[in-house]
């Protein structure tokens, strides 16, 4: 069944203009013509026969009722029948020859019957294709080769592309033209090999699995958009959609077979390679590095800025352009993230028990210092006190300027070490009593007994 589409905006479709092929068929059929005039003469003088003056059949002349000139002769000795009984051997060899023509045909393409097989001669005879140019859109050459001879084998024939496509032929298996929307008469044996949508692509693959650098397993959507190169040629109101002879012939021959034996085209490839792509990239980084959220730049950011990078290079060698690239909706297994949380707990616990035994490390560093001084003072204050008591001459009072200067020593290191450690409030007020009785001159034996309510 023969598909209709648009094949420009505003007008009809215009018939294609003759072609050189055109001229040879009519040059072929004049000859042939005279071929056959030329055995007629022939025939006519092998049998030397002579009617001049030879009078008309009773038929002939019931029906001619006037004499005939004498020139009339050489037309009724061309229509005799010695005469035209040499084509009767020409014409069985032709009949003959175009059954078994038609056998061979029918043999050689694997027509359903004999009538397919002898319109295909007659149309390879005349070099062109009666009807109406076959429709072939962008999606459908694969699935109409089966149903149409003219697409299995080739011209002659006519096909109309229509607006935004544009079709790549091929002559004796090799690239022969590249057809853009319209009309147009295919040669014999012109094969189409494909027709490309000159349209933007654009393509989303959802859940690519991924492995990163550590071992982890996840999940990224990937978006991508992309059309036949232009070439740098505008877009105008003639040329709607440019595009670069090239460009379409790489595209048309960009066919890989993977080893699942799926067969990849330019359709089909930029999602393939972007998926390669992706795997690679992200297979270098750890699972740390892509969900970190303090960093200076968004690592899926850096991700999809190389996998655009790259994937651009490698749809150039296929005559692509790629318009844009996008990579998001990060997912993780359940179990992956579940080992996650619990990975970033026990990290978080180390943290928090790490800065505690910091701060602990440093309160012990403080306290000490603390007795380093406490220590350093009194003994400058058992010293000082000492220094005083001879000066004074006070020999006997020695004793009691050493003891108050110790206890004062003690208590300043006792309140020291109170703010980086728990010291008993007894032994502080122990110490308190001391230092009074000392200033007083009155010692006690038990400090407890002279100590403030």
């Amino acid at each position: 069944m023969t598909q209709t589409q648009s094949f420009s905006a505003g007008s009809s479709p215009q018939m294609p203009p003759p072609t050189p092929q055109r001229g040879r068929n009519m040059v072929f059929t004049l000859l042939l013509i005279l071929l056959v005039i030329g055995y007629w003469v022939f025939a006519r003088y092998l049998e030397r026969i002579d009617l001049v003056g030879v009078p008309l059949a009773t038929l002939w002349q019931i029906i001619i009722r006037f004499p005939l000139p004498d020139s009339f002769a050489l037309v009724r000795e061309m229509f005799s029948w010695r005469v035209l009984r040499h084509f009767i051997p020409v014409i069985i060899g032709w009949w003959l020859a175009y059954e078994a023509a038609a056998s061979l045909v029918k043999a050689l393409y694997a027509l359903p019957d004999r009538p397919s097989a002898k319109r295909l001669l007659q149309q390879l005879v005349r070099g062109a294709a009666p009807g109406k140019p076959l429709a072939v859109p962008a999606d459908g050459v694969a699935a109409m080769r089966d149903s149409f001879v003219l697409l299995r084998i080739g011209g002659p024939g006519k096909i109309a592309i229509s607006r935004g496509n544009v079709a790549v032929t091929e002559l004796n298996g090799r690239f022969h033209r590249v057809l853009p929307a319209g009309i147009h008469n295919l040669q014999r044996f012109e094969y189409l090999h494909d027709v490309l949508d000159l349209h933007p692509q654009e393509q989303a693959i959802e859940r690519v699995p991924l492995v990163t650098r550590d071992g982890i397993e996840l999940y990224l959507d990937m978006r991508l958009r992309f059309q036949i190169d232009t070439g740098g040629i505008p877009v105008t109101r003639e040329r709607p959609f440019p595009y670069d002879e090239l460009a379409v012939r790489l595209a048309a021959y960009a066919q890989t077979v993977y080893t699942d034996g799926i067969i990849y085209n330019w359709l089909t490839l930029p999602a393939k390679n972007g998926r390669r792509l992706l795997r690679q990239i992200v297979a270098g980084y750890p699972l740390d590095d892509i969900l970190a959220n303090n960093q200076a730049a968004d690592p899926l950011l850096a991700i999809q800025t190389e996998l655009a990078r790259l994937t651009r290079a490698e749809l150039r060698k296929m005559g692509l352009n790629l318009i844009s690239m996008h990579i998001g909706n990060l997912t993780l297994p359940k179990d992956v993230t579940t080992q996650y949380v619990e990975f970033w707990k026990s990290q978080s616990e180390a943290s928090i028990r790490l800065s505690r035994a910091d701060g602990e490390a440093a309160a012990l560093e403080e306290l000490e210092i603390a007795h380093a001084e406490a220590e350093v003072t009194m003994i400058q204050a058992i010293l000082e006190g000492v220094q005083r008591a001879r000066f004074s001459a006070n020999v006997a009072g020695i004793r009691e300027v050493v003891a108050l200067r110790m206890i004062e020593a003690l208590e300043k290191m006792a309140r020291q070490s109170q703010q980086a450690s728990t010291v008993s409030p007894q032994l502080l007020s122990q110490l308190v009593a001391l230092r009074r009785q000392l200033d007083t001159g009155v010692l006690s034996k038990d400090p407890q007994e002279s100590e403030e309510p």
